[in-house]
């Protein structure tokens, strides 16, 4: 399909080149022609040619016809009437005299137009134009000499070689042909390249994107397949994280399918409050990490930072009073907002509170407090009184990783911090607060969740 409308583009264009040229040839030879004549015009203004068209205007000037009247006819007194007159019939090149009321004074003289009448009445000495034939278009000079009686004026004509038709239907063709050729010549390889670098494309697509197209050069073809390549590769990266969200996906809900079950068992079952706590975590855990898989964009809203933590602690205080651990709350600043979800901060605050009462012996002090900054920055830190950690167990508690909703199943050869503090990771990813692990100069472990 592209080739025939090539083709037919091409000769087309091709069309419209010839008769530009063709055009062209016209116009330098109609120049050509009006240079000659009038050249030959001018030649003729001389005193011998004054004497001899005045001495016989009738025949002298009238082209090279046949059955001139000899010099005797002409002297002998009823001449007019004797000598014979020139025929109309066209030659090549012929000349006529005019008198200055642009008479012919030849009987095969023409009439001259009245548009080069009304341009020699201005005073023009020369005026040139063209005119037809039955065979093509011939060239005409008005030559004003400026001479008293019959010759005033001498008319020059170039009449069309026969065949002029001819000759420009063979200069079309010609034309027509050389520029076709020649825009097959260009054209012929461009289509070519554009079809090898498609087929390419398309064994690149077939492959998935996997292997690009193996385009060379700098041209713009080599451009549109090096900008193929670049979105194959954009391609062959989101259908690879695709493919991976998708195995993560599967493999979230077959783990939430089982943890449920054994949670909600395990809960039920159990007489030990601190286990009933744990289950009920791990089991929020479980759907705070599906709600934080889900890619889909959630509403957010202020979130009163102080109101959460109170709300916590109070939570907790049943299970901290069973084990003798207190939890203070020293500084709460009113006015600290967040703009995010509720129920993810809150998640997150419980499973540092769990962190800081699982590292309670008993007897020992989790400090809470929340300090404003300038502008809408804050600082939340927990504190407890727990043993001191080991500066790789530091390392390993702030080290970046990306979330992927199976930790604490058996995993810890990857550096496994398990579910609950992965969620803390995250809900500090997703709202940009920066989450610190640090050993402070009281001793035991405080986490600190800022505003960046």
């Amino acid at each position: 399909m592209l080739l025939r409308r090539l083709l037919l583009i091409a000769f087309l264009l091709s069309l419209v080149a010839a008769a530009l040229a063709v055009w062209t040839v016209d116009r330098v030879r109609a120049r050509d022609r009006a240079l000659a004549i009038e050249w030959m015009a001018a030649s003729f203004q001389t005193d011998l040619i004054r004497a001899r068209c005045e001495a016989n205007p009738k025949w002298f000037l009238a082209g090279p016809r046949e059955n001139a009247p000899s010099a005797e006819l002409l002297a002998d007194p009823d001449a007019d009437v004797l000598a014979p007159r020139p025929d109309a019939s066209a030659r090549p090149v012929e000349f006529f005299a005019y008198d200055a009321e642009h008479i012919g004074q030849s009987t095969a003289a023409p009439r001259i137009p009245a548009s080069m009448r009304a341009a020699l009445r201005t005073g023009a000495l020369t005026v040139t134009e063209s005119f037809s034939t039955e065979v093509g278009t011939g060239t005409q000079t008005v030559l004003a000499t400026r001479w008293e009686g019959p010759c005033a004026f001498l008319m020059f004509r170039m009449h069309p070689a026969a065949g002029q038709f001819q000759q420009r239907a063979r200069l079309f063709g010609g034309f027509t042909l050389v520029a076709f050729v020649g825009m097959m010549l260009v054209a012929w390889p461009v289509e070519r390249r554009v079809r090898r670098i498609g087929g390419q494309m398309r064994a690149s697509a077939r492959t998935e994107y996997r292997e690009p197209a193996a385009v060379s050069g700098r041209d713009e073809l080599s451009q549109l397949g090096f900008a193929f390549n670049e979105a194959a590769l954009d391609i062959n990266r989101l259908h690879t994280d695709f493919r991976d969200r998708d195995a993560d996906s599967r493999r979230f809900l077959s783990y939430i399918t089982a943890d449920t079950e054994a949670l909600l068992q395990s809960a039920l079952t159990s007489a030990d409050a601190s286990r009933i706590v744990a289950e009920a975590l791990r089991l929020s855990n479980v759907v705070v990490g599906a709600q934080l898989r889900d890619a889909a964009p959630r509403a957010t809203t202020r979130v009163d930072v102080g109101g959460v933590v109170t709300t916590v602690a109070r939570e907790f205080e049943h299970l901290a009073a069973s084990r003798k651990v207190t939890i203070d709350l020293q500084r709460l600043d009113p006015g600290v907002m967040l703009h995010g979800e509720p129920l993810l901060l809150a998640q997150a605050l419980r499973n540092v509170m769990v962190l800081a009462l699982e590292r309670e012996p008993g007897g020992g002090r989790i400090t809470v407090d929340v300090r404003k900054g300038t502008g809408e920055s804050f600082s939340l830190r927990v504190a407890d009184t727990g043993p001191n950690l080991t500066d790789p167990e530091v390392r390993k508690l702030n080290a970046v990783r990306r979330f992927r909703g199976d930790e604490g199943r058996g995993a810890d050869l990857r550096g496994d911090i398990g579910l609950g503090l992965a969620v803390v990771h995250e809900v500090c990813h997703r709202y940009h607060l920066q989450l610190t692990f640090q050993r402070p100069v009281t001793g035991g472990l405080e986490v600190e969740i800022a505003t960046t």
